[in-house]
């Protein structure tokens, strides 16, 4: 090994370029600027960096005169180390997207033609389900509710008028059946007269008959001197007699025939007043018909009137964010519009949609956690899970959307673009503190490994994702279980020198 001799007058030069580079490398090992493209840019950077002061100090150096040859090996540099290490190293798979709700509720008027009178929230405002949003007129709807409610009582009454109806026909049904009742037992009182009747005619033809057998006999017995003349006469008085019982009896069969004809007259006329008693309850009762379905028509007229005149609040269905409003006073907009006057996302939730190539989507699984930030705001440093993975793959990019749940943060709005990193795996790997990775101009990445005699090699190594929370990088080739690598200090060293190792 070639001694190296610094002279005393390069020591400002060494001091600056090494207070320079362990600026840069602080910023390039900072985790919101190592993940992706931007780590790679920014080593590059420094790689150049590096080099420049390189360049420059090797000038400076050539430009001094030669110095005394040192006979011993000093160390160029205090440094600290840390050995290759096998590690269960998360594995990701970085992707973009734009936040999304999870469910967003367009709020459109369930009434057409009504003004809007009051907008009571504004976006951004957390609402809770049946919170009123805005009001709409309902003057209008107000003055038909006083008509409807106006028909219902004149119903209600018209149901009371046909009811009463009903019962005063009832009433005349019950009399025409006691008169019918009534006229049917003058008939068969009648009937009963006409029977005696002529049962009275019978017995007074044989009382006449007998009479008249008898004046035959005693007129008889007077011609032959056997009685006076004067008892034949007396037997003649008995047949007048017989004879004025016989026309009575006829003639009172005659007033009892008469008395059936009027008692059946009465029972038909009773009949009819019954039919129409009968028909005049029918007509009642379909009245208490008409008037109860009026009643229930106007009824029905007050609960849709009532229901929207409640349809001009507009409530929120479900508790969300306001994340649209488009309800200003004095619009005019119906239920058809195709602009609703709101939109809420549901709970507030939202959530992050990627787009992930076919072939990569075999490591992602529902349930996965995701590491999400922003390119734009470096205080989104957030968590989310792999929720679904959509079954259709897009023809066109060979590609699926994969939706991400993101926890709740006010920091976040519905079209934002994130970066996400899913996770897709564990596996066994090599580590090594990422501080120990140094990119170069050319795109490689160098670390410097020490001996047992603590002296430094260059080394190009292939790493992988970042893990331990941007700590370290995985090694993919280049080194060994075991070797030691420099940390602090590895910007400040070159191949080939002897440091000294602290811990």
């Amino acid at each position: 090994m070639n001694p190296k001799v610094s002279p005393k007058s390069d020591d400002a030069i060494v001091h600056e370029r090494q207070a320079l580079e362990l600026q840069l490398r602080e910023v390039a090992t900072m985790p919101s600027w190592r993940s992706g493209w931007r780590g790679v840019a920014i080593g590059i950077g420094i790689g150049v960096v590096v080099a420049g002061l390189g360049s420059s100090f090797s000038r400076s150096d050539s430009s001094s005169p030669p110095a005394a040859v040192v006979s011993e090996v000093m160390p160029s540099q205090t440094v600290t180390v840390a050995e290759v290490e096998r590690q269960r190293v998360t594995q990701y798979l970085e992707a973009t997207g734009s936040v999304a709700a999870f469910d967003l509720l367009p709020i459109l008027p369930q009434e057409n033609g009504l003004q809007i009178v009051e907008v009571l929230v504004d976006e951004g405002d957390y609402v809770e389900a049946g919170q009123v949003l805005a009001l709409l007129d309902g003057s209008t709807l107000e003055a038909q509710l006083d008509g409807v409610q106006a028909e219902t009582r004149s119903s209600a009454s018209g149901i009371d008028r046909a009811r009463a109806d009903a019962m005063q026909s009832e009433a005349g049904v019950r009399q025409a059946e006691a008169d019918l009742a009534r006229s049917q037992t003058g008939v068969t009182q009648a009937e009963a007269n006409a029977d005696r009747a002529q049962a009275s005619i019978a017995q007074a033809q044989a009382r006449l008959q007998q009479a008249e057998r008898e004046y035959d006999r005693f007129r008889r017995l007077a011609e032959d001197g056997a009685i006076s003349q004067q008892e034949a006469d007396f037997r003649y008085t008995d047949v007048l007699t017989a004879q004025e019982d016989y026309n009575k009896a006829i003639e009172d069969a005659k007033v009892a025939e008469a008395n059936i004809a009027a008692a059946q007259a009465d029972v038909v006329s009773a009949q009819a007043r019954l039919v129409s008693s009968r028909a005049t309850v029918a007509a009642a009762s379909a009245n208490i018909d008409t008037a109860i379905a009026a009643r229930d028509g106007a009824g029905s007229k007050v609960r849709q009137v009532t229901t929207q005149l409640d349809r001009t609040a507009i409530v929120a269905p479900e508790s969300g964010l306001v994340v649209t409003r488009n309800a200003r006073v004095g619009d005019v907009k119906g239920s058809m519009s195709s602009t609703p006057l709101f939109e809420i996302v549901a709970g507030g939730r939202l959530e992050l949609r990627v787009k992930v190539p076919e072939t990569q989507l075999a490591g992602i699984v529902a349930g996965s956690t995701v590491k999400v930030q922003s390119d734009s705001d470096n205080r989104i440093q957030l968590q989310g899970i792999v929720r679904t993975i959509a079954p259709k793959i897009d023809t066109t990019t060979r590609e699926a959307i994969v939706e991400i749940d993101l926890p709740a943060s006010n920091l976040l709005r519905p079209g934002m673009f994130l970066r996400a990193a899913i996770t897709t795996g564990v596996k066994s790997g090599l580590t090594i503190p990422a501080k120990a990775v140094l990119p170069q101009a050319d795109g490689q990445m160098t670390v410097y490994t020490v001996n047992a005699d603590n002296v430094v090699a260059a080394k190009s190594v292939k790493v992988g994702t970042l893990t331990n929370n941007g700590q370290s990088f995985e090694v993919l080739s280049g080194l060994e279980a075991g070797d030691r690598v420099v940390v602090n200090g590895a910007g400040y060293v070159k191949d080939g020198d002897t440091v000294r190792v602290v811990k």
